[in-house]
């Protein structure tokens, strides 16, 4: 499907490294497990980084990439947000940060097509672009996303 080949072209031009590449691959494998179906509901929007606002409106182009927005909002916006969305069996360390451990339903993250883990991924995509290198805040964040594709 279109936003398949889009989502595609968009993740796999992005300079992230080896566990980027892992996890757009296990994207994928998700997403070819799911039969490429679209939701026709979202990830939860509220509280969701306005750059997913201003794609979605823009087109979901796979050219032009947000631009209105400020980094550090857009990384505390999507931190909470992706935390927000974190089953309650999730694990936490005690700073609060949720753990890779234990496994069990996944709840509004079970959103197949291009409304769904696509919007997660396409936000580290412009985190990382518009921070211009891979930080250590951000690959704890793909690292995350990672996991939950697995």
């Amino acid at each position: 499907p279109k936003w398949m080949e889009e989502g595609f072209e968009i993740l796999s031009a992005c300079e992230g490294g080896p566990d980027w590449k892992a996890a757009v691959r296990k994207w994928a494998e998700l997403e070819r497990a799911y039969g490429f179906q679209n939701s026709t509901t979202p990830l939860p929007t509220a509280g969701r980084p306005k750059a997913i606002h201003e794609w979605v409106k823009g087109g979901r182009s796979t050219t032009r990439k947000p631009t209105k927005f400020e980094l550090s909002e857009h990384i505390a916006t999507w931190k909470s947000w992706w935390d927000g969305m974190a089953p309650s069996w999730r694990v936490r360390d005690a700073s609060g940060r949720l753990l890779a451990e234990k496994e069990g339903a996944w709840g509004v993250l079970v959103k197949p097509g291009g409304n769904g883990m696509l919007t997660a991924l396409l936000c580290l995509v412009w985190w990382l672009d518009r921070e211009g290198k891979m930080t250590e805040e951000w690959a704890t964040a793909l690292k995350d996303v990672k996991w939950v594709l697995e």
